[in-house]
């Protein structure tokens, strides 16, 4: 009995495993890998605004003491994360087309795509070449029972969707990157400040009290108090 039963289990999910194929999503561009994204945005743009508003001084001394460029890179932040809230509410609409997932898997030759399995209740990746070409005319087909006219209207709403989902990824990534180059720098200056603290202690006490300049505990502390940029010492 326990034998037939883990027999049918098997079957069931080597036929679950094969009809993967008939409701297929593309793995880079699907609706839920979206909502998924514009979540992640939020959520970072929102980390950095928390984190400016408990240490606003951080921001400014990055910026060379700018208040102004402060004020904008935060409000750049914030309005990034309303939009991708008010997308994130727009993808919910009617005006989605139902068969989103399904177009960029017809029109999406070279992309990877996931099946849906239905015994395991999740998505798992398609081979490419037999099951893959399966999942696109499979997809092809709810496509054309729309119609020509309809066809057009849909193949209009996704690519809009998608571009106005490109630009908000493209305006966070350039953030980011500013974002960390801001960090790097501020990072850069509370190392500098460390080491300068340390080479002190250090020449001072080889110095007893810089009395003897000529050691080299005293001339390594010139040496990086040489390197401190103008601005540190107003910040």
């Amino acid at each position: 009995m326990q034998q037939k039963n883990a027999d049918a289990e098997e079957t069931k999910r080597i036929k679950a495993l094969n009809l993967r194929y008939k409701k297929a999503i593309a793995k880079d561009i699907n609706l839920e890998k979206m909502k998924e994204d514009l979540y992640d945005i939020m959520e970072a743009c929102d980390d950095v605004r928390y984190y400016f508003e408990e240490d606003d001084e951080t921001l400014i001394n990055a910026l060379d003491g700018n208040e102004d460029e402060a004020y904008e890179f935060k409000v750049m932040f914030a309005d990034l994360s309303a939009e991708c809230e008010n997308m994130c509410e727009d993808l919910r609409q009617e005006y989605i087309p139902d068969c989103f997932d399904n177009f960029f898997v017809a029109v999406g030759r070279g992309e990877s795509l996931l099946g849906w399995d239905l015994y395991e209740g999740d998505y798992s990746g398609l081979s490419f070449g037999y099951e893959a070409e399966l999942a696109r005319k499979e997809a092809e087909k709810r496509l054309f029972r729309l119609g020509k006219q309809q066809l057009i209207e849909t193949a209009q709403r996704c690519f809009v969707v998608f571009r106005a989902y490109i630009g908000l990824i493209y305006r966070y990534d350039c953030l980011k990157a500013a974002m960390d180059i801001l960090r790097d720098k501020n990072t850069g200056y509370l190392q500098l400040v460390k080491q300068l603290n340390d080479a002190y202690e250090k020449a001072n006490d080889a110095s007893d009290g810089f009395k003897y300049c000529w050691c080299k505990e005293v001339k390594e502390y010139e040496r990086l108090l040489a390197c401190m940029p103008d601005m540190a010492w107003i910040q």
